[in-house]
């Protein structure tokens, strides 16, 4: 039997405390005197006018607001009296059924309605029912259910939007991150979709238009998609804002490939264009709504598909893909793609190889753009630990996977060997890009140590993609021989940054043994690789080629590594100083200048092929034109210089005839018996060729040039032979 409560406590037990405000002042109080309450009061007045300032009473203590102070401490309290009063009702149907008679009479007097008893009114004019039916407690325990369900689910939406001010319930606030005007809602983005039979086609397009240079369907899982997709057209109201901007992105880049090839489809006809519009707004204001500051899942993703959308639009220096870069990696650090899965236990297998393959894909988003900028990248390598992805094809992952099987062989073509072969030329030229960032001066040796990293990532590339003469990939489809050149040409652009700072700076005429001399040779090398690959893509995209739907010159990456081979080609030329010297007192391995001067002039004739369909390409031209017009002019110059010596000396007298010792003097012992080569002890005086090489190569160029300005080949010092070892 239950204790009657007592009046001074609660039903939980907690004594009850009245908060009753002293209605005497203070001072009368301390004296226990008789207060006439007014201000000041007569006691307080009697004792004098210096006492009545000291007549002050307690204030009335505001109530604590118990729900702001702590919700969730009201939260559980409203919850336990719902369970009190359901427990409440349950006892008294338990003794009701225990009192209540067991003949058939009093079953049909239960049976025959409600009856009021003659009790006097209770409180508020209502009277207590006797109607003790299973139907009549049913329902008040069906009440009491969903007002504990309504209660729960407005409360935890309540404690969401105090804790983390939802978006949802606070005021568009217009920024550069949450955007400067309010998306739109929910049910207008969604509207904004096409039709099921369209959706389909542009997610086949998606998959079936895989672009090597810019693999953005190399971070999502097909067979994973397409379950996430069919659940979306089931019941799109109950797919997540982000995933919608994940669908738009593939919209976006489906139509883009489209228009790309001038292929559009029938119902897309004469909207293209508008539609690549519509889809890449769609995809950024659901990138705003799902707030880009949040690490949820599918942001990555999605901000990676934005990133290519932006990409295809962009010119040679623009800085749009860079930002979005350093957003993409930052979001991706702070979720720790960085850290191998490995390391996550809450992360499934196919989470985790999943989280492999995105990480591999931003972190070199991340390098091409910083050197297409010129800037540092956002991590180095020794700073994250993820490993690199298994090479494993598409059927072998699955979400309900609980072990990850072993990596096949690179020789073994799957859907993802070239991104995992990639990815070791990629990681050796990231090495290249972090070392190059070093301020204080290194040594030699460890340029020769990345130069290896390279080769050996270059020997390692598989059979099935190593590139071949245009006859033997005739049959390949476009995108196996685009990953045969991209590796390649990532390869030789790493190794003309690798050694292109660490040129001699004496003509290769005078010291053919320079300590640096494998550098410049490297360079040059792959330089004139570079320039033979463009030639060798732009005979492919022409009409029928292997490459006429694959455009060389739609990536601004490519065109930069291309103008960056003819720049060095022609800084070498001009730094030689040696323009129609004789061949004879070269190295053996030295490119001569026609064959360097012909690569230029065949890139130019390319550059100026492709100026109406490529926005990089004007520039290009404008700047290969007047390199060419000022190695021409130093060459005119030269060839008078060598006319005008020649007279003079028909004229004048050899000294060695009237001084034998002259030669002695002015010449090495030392190279003169051992290399037979005549080094000048004493300077002489630069020629106006010199002079001209050693102010910067841009105002060499002439004014009348668009140049970037950090195209700057003489900012870098030559570093001291001595000082590097």
């Amino acid at each position: 039997m239950d204790l009657p409560k007592r009046p001074g406590q609660r039903a939980n037990g907690q004594r009850l405390t009245r908060r009753r405000v002293p209605l005497s002042c203070v001072a009368c109080r301390v004296r226990k005197l008789k207060c006439n309450r007014e201000k000041p009061c007569q006691n307080c007045i009697v004792r004098g006018e210096s006492n009545a300032a000291s007549c002050t009473y307690a204030e009335k203590a505001e109530k604590k607001n118990a729900t702001k102070a702590n919700p969730r401490s009201d939260a559980e309290d409203m919850r336990k009296r719902l369970n009190r009063l359901e427990h409440s009702i349950l006892s008294m149907m338990s003794n009701d059924e225990k009192n209540a008679s067991p003949s058939k009479q009093s079953e049909l007097d239960l049976e025959s309605g409600p009856t009021m008893s003659e009790s006097p009114i209770q409180a508020g004019g209502q009277r207590i029912s006797k109607d003790t039916r299973s139907t009549h407690w049913d329902a008040i325990l069906n009440d009491l259910g969903a007002m504990k369900d309504a209660w729960s689910e407005e409360n935890d939406k309540s404690e969401l939007s105090n804790s983390s001010q939802s978006r949802i319930t606070k005021d568009h606030r217009p920024s550069l991150l949450s955007g400067l005007t309010q998306p739109p809602d929910r049910s207008t983005i969604v509207g904004s979709l096409p039709s099921r039979e369209t959706a389909d086609k542009l997610v086949a397009r998606f998959f079936e238009s895989y672009n090597p240079a810019t693999p953005a369907r190399y971070v999502l899982h097909k067979a994973t998609f397409l379950r996430q997709y069919n659940k979306h057209w089931a019941d799109p109201s109950r797919t997540k804002i982000i995933w919608i901007g994940l669908l738009f992105g593939i919209l976006c880049i489906a139509v883009q490939s489209y228009t790309r090839t001038n292929e559009v489809p029938p119902e897309c006809e004469g909207t293209a264009p508008a539609l690549t519009q519509l889809y890449r707004v769609r995809t950024a204001q659901c990138l705003t709504i799902a707030d880009l500051t949040k690490p949820v899942d599918f942001m990555v993703e999605t901000l990676y598909l934005y990133a290519s959308i932006e990409y295809a639009d962009e010119r040679d220096g623009d800085m749009g893909s860079y930002l979005l870069s350093g957003t993409m990696m930052r979001l991706a650090l702070q979720q720790g793609y960085h850290r191998d899965p490995s390391q996550f236990p809450n992360l499934s297998v196919f989470q985790g190889e999943m989280r492999r393959r995105i990480w591999s894909a931003v972190n070199q988003h991340d390098l091409l753009f910083s050197v297409l900028i010129g800037l540092p990248k956002c991590i180095r390598y020794a700073e994250c630990d993820t490993q690199p992805p298994r090479n494993l094809h598409e059927a072998e992952l699955y979400e309900d996977m609980k072990e990850l099987p072993p990596s096949r062989p690179v020789s073994e073509d799957t859907e993802i060997s070239y991104q995992v072969v990639k990815l070791q030329v990629m990681r050796a030229y990231g090495q290249v890009v972090e070392f190059l960032n070093i301020l204080e001066p290194q040594p030699y040796d460890e340029v020769l140590k990345l130069d290896r990293k390279l080769m050996e990532a270059r020997a390692n590339i598989p059979f099935h993609l190593q590139l071949r003469t245009l006859e033997e990939m005739a049959q390949d489809p476009p995108s196996r021989v685009m990953e045969r050149f991209i590796p390649q040409l990532f390869y030789h652009k790493a190794i003309c940054l690798l050694h292109r700072k660490y040129w001699d700076t004496q003509p290769l005429t005078v010291c053919p043994r320079s300590k640096f001399s494998y550098s410049r040779k490297s360079c040059v090398n792959s330089s004139l690789a570079l320039l033979e690959h463009q030639a060798t893509m732009h005979h492919a995209a022409q009409p029928g080629g292997i490459l006429e739907k694959s455009k060389w010159y739609h990536f601004s990456i490519t065109n930069h590594d291309f103008l960056l081979a003819a720049m060095i080609l022609c800084l070498d030329i001009m730094s030689l100083g040696q323009l129609g010297g004789d061949p004879h007192d070269l190295p053996l391995w030295f490119t001569t200048e026609s064959e360097k001067l012909q690569a230029i002039e065949r890139s130019r004739a390319i550059w100026a092929e492709v100026v109406d369909d490529c926005r990089d390409a004007r520039r290009a031209v404008s700047i290969l034109t007047s390199v060419l017009k000022k190695l021409s002019a130093a060459k005119r110059e030269e060839q008078k210089a060598k006319t005008s010596n020649a007279l003079e000396t028909q004229n004048v007298l050899s000294a060695s005839v009237t001084n034998p010792n002259v030669d002695s003097l002015r010449y090495s012992p030392y190279f003169t018996d051992q290399f037979g080569l005549g080094i000048p002890l004493i300077a002489e005086p630069p020629t106006s060729f010199d002079v001209n090489m050693e102010v910067d190569f841009l105002d060499t160029l002439g004014s009348n040039l668009t140049v970037p300005g950090d195209f700057n080949w003489v900012s870098s010092p030559i570093p001291n032979p001595d000082a590097l070892g």
